[in-house]
């Protein structure tokens, strides 16, 4: 894949995470308001979240995180290993943590 696939695959990736970032925040006024307004609504929200800094830091969160295969724990990066489990289903060293 070239550099410029690349860049066209995260520019429509961006853009995709963008528009549904604001139809999901546009959801529950569908109905409620007129139909300019949402598309004056949708604007105003576009521009702050490409223009403004910290909008674009959290796009940018949301286009890393990567899409779940399926539902369940994720690890954490930088969280301590899980500990162990004895043979009965408890944790092991288990004692009475947190009586």
């Amino acid at each position: 894949m070239s550099q410029d696939d690349r860049n066209d695959e995260q520019r429509l990736r961006a853009e995709r995470v963008l528009a549904e970032t604001i139809e999901r925040s546009l959801a529950p006024y569908r109905g409620l308001v007129p139909e300019a307004m949402l598309a004056q609504l949708r604007e105003a929200m576009e521009d702050e979240l490409v223009k403004n800094p910290t909008s674009v830091a959290l796009l940018r969160q949301l286009m890393a995180r990567p899409v779940p295969s399926s539902s369940g724990e994720v690890p954490c990066e930088g969280a301590p290993a899980e500990r162990g489990h004895d043979r009965k289903g408890g944790v092991a060293g288990g004692g009475r943590e947190g009586a």
